[in-house]
């Protein structure tokens, strides 16, 4: 069978750069991505039309698992979504494939990935930066800092980004569509064991002032391309990231968040935000944008990981019309909020935001910016963080150094390329090796392929104002109820400690991300007590409204507790007491509890509330169990990030049509480093007043 017209043009050249991608003939490449504690993305492009399937299972041995077998259209990315794996497990798979419709299906080589790590297990992982695939660029070099990588076992693999050169085409931009496919083979020497993770680049053609709401600008067009061949995380119970679709492209999948083992990884994209070309001298075009900004930082204030570490192709702003540098250019502009004359800029063209990238970076607490862009090899610091710059991974002329000064590099250890970046966590750290790249041609007795020339240990940052205890009200409210009820929260906050207590009240809201919620900050003396009275009306000025409470304190020694009541028709009030729920007192990951005397008749309902504790999106597993001990019902909740919502009449939403008494649910969250706050409201139907069960 003849070879498609997109493999010809890879075995020959990109015309328009006239670059030989040294590419050989293969059927079909594979590149996994989108790696959860549950699951893992396979890709499978074929250059032949066909079919095929995957099969799977545990790397120890044992039941393989078989998808169901899809059509390998030529040259267009076919994704398998393998699901229902363990967390810190190992799986081996194979892509069995064919050619036409008929006639025996042929295995790939086994390989191996794994699974999210919990915290405190060690992994390692890999960073690439600046592949270029141009004449700058020694295709073989370029495999051999892969096959580096591989032999790290990394979890994953980083790339950040100047990966397909698409603008590099100019007006032809859709030449670069070779490109892509080149990089697919590439990757898959190393992607196939090691989920890719990809960072936009400025010249991966897809910026924002270049996009016009059509398919065929070359922002969407390169979007396109890229989502078809290289899956990047979506928002969901394990990552957080860009909810908002892109006219003509969908989900952009540009800037994502995760946390594995230890580390919190947190990649940016400065291209697609920016919707207005710059003069080359005032970089204040270029941004994260609000959603992204805002996203960043409840995303660096909410997360416990003992590592924060942050990814982007460049620093937003920069040196000059081509945005240079490291921690010489990080007080400028978005980043550091200066003009280019030192003068403060950040309050007139960033009105609205909390502080600069780099303030938000130190009193968050992140260990590292690994950014590339300039390659070379450059370790920086910068009030405790470490900014590294990551090297290229093929580019021939060893230990070239000299574009460092005209660049802005000045300080720190500055290196030439190539190679990779392989960092090693263990026991809340990490240890980050350039690792070099040599053909066999230029090793020496003293100078081999795959040393280590660099290595340097990062370590935890505190965060700065980090709150000593935190404690989440599950529910409130300033709203009418059933049988003409109208429902306030008193909250009542006692300070036991010795030493006088900063407070901060942060209404989440309900059924919505809460990180963005209204926040007002109090002291409380030592031994004093504090009650707000109707504290939505009183503290957030609420005229209606219902849902969590965050309250985060400098002191660990308060007692909180919220009281929701309701006036009784013939005088007085009724309603009920719930505790605010600390740290030890949430429902955890792998720590199910039940809620005990669920109830459902003419005489009762239970309603259930749920509050996510954690500042990325969760999913809740509800069980309900008769009194018997037979398994009734089950469901999966999903709560967005700081997200509370109330489950009316819980036996009837689980699908239960009979009525019940003496239940239980069971509580549990599959969401890796997930935790929640759960309640169960028993209500008598004749006087609407309700009783408190907590999980046990």
């Amino acid at each position: 069978m003849s070879q498609s017209p997109l493999l010809l043009a890879l075995l020959l050249s990109a015309r328009a750069l006239a670059i030989d991608f040294g590419v050989p003939a293969h059927p079909l490449d594979v590149v996994l991505g989108r790696p959860t504690d549950h699951s893992v993305t396979v890709s499978v492009v074929a250059y032949q039309a066909g079919d095929g399937y995957v099969e799977y299972g545990p790397a120890s041995g044992g039941t393989t698992v078989t998808t169901a077998t899809r059509p390998f259209p030529v040259e267009t990315g076919v994704e398998f979504v393998l699901d229902g794996l363990l967390q810190n497990a190992p799986y081996t798979y194979r892509v069995f494939w064919r050619s036409g419709t008929d006639g025996t299906y042929a295995p790939t080589a086994a390989k191996t990935f794994r699974t999210a790590r919990p915290a405190d297990v060690d992994f390692t992982f890999t960073i690439q930066a600046d592949a270029h695939l141009d004449s700058n660029t020694s295709m073989p070099l370029y495999a051999r800092t892969l096959a580096n990588a591989l032999a790290d076992a990394p979890d994953f693999h980083v790339d950040l980004g100047d990966t397909f050169m698409t603008d590099k085409y100019g007006a032809t931009y859709t030449d670069a569509r070779p490109q892509y496919y080149a990089e697919r083979y590439y990757f898959s020497l190393l992607c196939g064991s090691a989920p890719l993770f990809f960072i936009m680049g400025n010249h991966d053609g897809e910026i924002g002032y270049a996009a016009d709401g059509t398919a065929d600008s070359i922002s969407a067009w390169s979007a396109k391309l890229r989502l078809g061949l290289f899956p990047n995380p979506l928002p969901d119970a394990f990552y957080s990231g860009n909810p908002t679709p892109e006219p003509a492209v969908g989900l952009l999948q540009n800037w994502f968040a995760f946390t594995w083992g230890d580390v919190l990884i947190v990649a940016l994209d400065p291209f697609w935000p920016t919707r207005q070309s710059g003069n080359g001298t005032d970089n204040w075009n270029w941004t994260l944008g609000t959603e992204q900004y805002e996203w960043l930082r409840r995303t660096l204030e909410g997360s416990r990981a003992k590592l924060k570490l942050v990814f982007v192709h460049h620093l937003v702003g920069g040196f000059g019309k081509d945005r240079r540098g490291g921690v010489e250019a990080a007080h400028l502009w978005e980043w550091g909020g200066a003009n280019a004359d030192g003068t403060s800029g950040f309050a007139a063209y960033r009105p609205g935001w909390a502080e600069p990238l780099h303030a938000l970076f130190v009193r968050t607490g992140v260990a590292a910016v690994f950014h590339g862009h300039d390659h070379l090899f450059a370790k920086q610091d910068k009030d405790g963080i470490v900014y590294q710059e990551v090297p290229q991974p093929g580019y021939p002329k060893l230990d070239q150094t000299g574009s460092a000064a005209s660049y802005g590099y000045v300080t720190g250890t500055i290196l030439g390329s190539s190679g990779h970046l392989r960092v090693r966590v263990a026991s809340g750290k990490a240890t980050v090796d350039y690792v070099r790249a040599l053909l066999p041609a230029d090793e020496t007795a003293t100078r081999k392929n795959g040393d280590v020339v660099y290595s340097y240990v990062l370590t935890g940052r505190s965060t700065q104002d980090a709150p000593a205890a935190t404690w989440l009200l599950p529910s409130s409210a300033r709203v009418p109820g059933e049988g003409g009820a109208t429902w306030t929260t008193d909250l009542a906050v006692a300070n036991t400690g010795s030493a006088d207590a900063s407070l901060t009240l942060k209404f989440l809201g309900h059924d919505a991300d809460g990180t963005g919620g209204d926040e007002k900050s109090f002291s409380l003396a030592a031994g004093k007590s504090v009650t707000w009275g109707d504290v939505l009306g009183s503290v957030f000025g609420r005229a209606t409204g219902w849902g969590a409470i965050l309250l985060a304190s400098s002191s660990p020694s308060l007692a909180v507790a919220g009281q929701t009541y309701t006036p009784h028709p013939g005088g007085g009030t009724f309603g009920q007491s719930v505790p605010a729920f600390a740290s030890a007192d949430l429902v955890k990951a792998g720590t199910p509890r039940a809620i005990v005397g669920v109830r459902e008749d003419g005489a009762f309902r239970t309603n259930l509330i749920l509050a996510n504790a954690t500042a990325s999106s969760l999913d809740v597993d509800v069980s309900l169990v008769s009194e018997g001990g037979a398994a009734l019902a089950s469901k999966r909740y999903s709560l967005p990030p700081l997200g509370m919502t109330q489950v009316t009449r819980l036996v009837r939403d689980l699908g239960v049509s009979a009525d019940i008494a003496g239940a239980r649910a069971l509580l549990s969250t599959p969401s890796a480093g997930g935790s929640f706050a759960a309640y169960a409201s028993v209500i008598d139907a004749t006087t609407n007043d309700p009783r408190t069960l907590l999980p046990r």
